[in-house]
């Protein structure tokens, strides 16, 4: 277990240029599990009351050097959208942790615990950030690994779009 947490890091904190434009490819085209996991706030979110329209779900863990910008930018993204839901998903098994991280930048998202990386595990996420669209049936339809400033949220959008269809 800790190389494995030692491989994760380290993929994690690589340049953008070396970590994978996309993972979990074989899962693209399957139903997302419907999952329902605790708020930070103490609030419930469950996937299956969000579908209908698309969703971006986004894990992230306090020590994610990226999720310090990507965060912002799906809030920016989000804020200016009303045909997407767009949620964070916080691996870290302190939650105290996630709220020291979160008082550090400017975001307005729902913030999804997944201390016991039950979903993280259902998913296959092996490394932060990891982006995922669903679409408004609960298809998984994208899924990116990493965060560049230069990129942005580009491949994210051109997904949405390509869902919204």
């Amino acid at each position: 277990m800790f190389w494995l947490l030692l491989m994760v890091g380290d993929v994690a904190g690589a340049e953008p240029d070396r970590i994978p434009e996309t993972a979990n490819v074989t899962m693209i085209g399957q139903a997302s599990p419907l999952f329902s996991l605790s708020t930070l706030d103490g609030g419930q979110f469950s996937l299956k009351d969000a579908l209908g329209k698309p969703v971006v779900l986004a894990f992230w863990a306090s020590w994610c050097g990226p999720c310090r910008a990507e965060l912002p930018a799906l809030s920016e993204m989000a804020a200016k959208r009303d045909d997407i839901t767009v949620v964070t998903v916080n691996v870290d098994k302190e939650k105290s942790k996630a709220v020291k991280f979160l008082s550090g930048i400017q975001m307005d998202l729902p913030v999804l615990m997944d201390s016991d990386a039950r979903l993280m595990g259902q998913l296959g996420v092996w490394t932060m950030p990891t982006s995922f669209v669903i679409d408004a049936n609960g298809t998984l339809k994208f899924t990116k690994v990493g965060f560049s400033r230069e990129k942005g949220l580009k491949e994210i959008e051109a997904a949405i779009a390509e869902v919204l269809r």
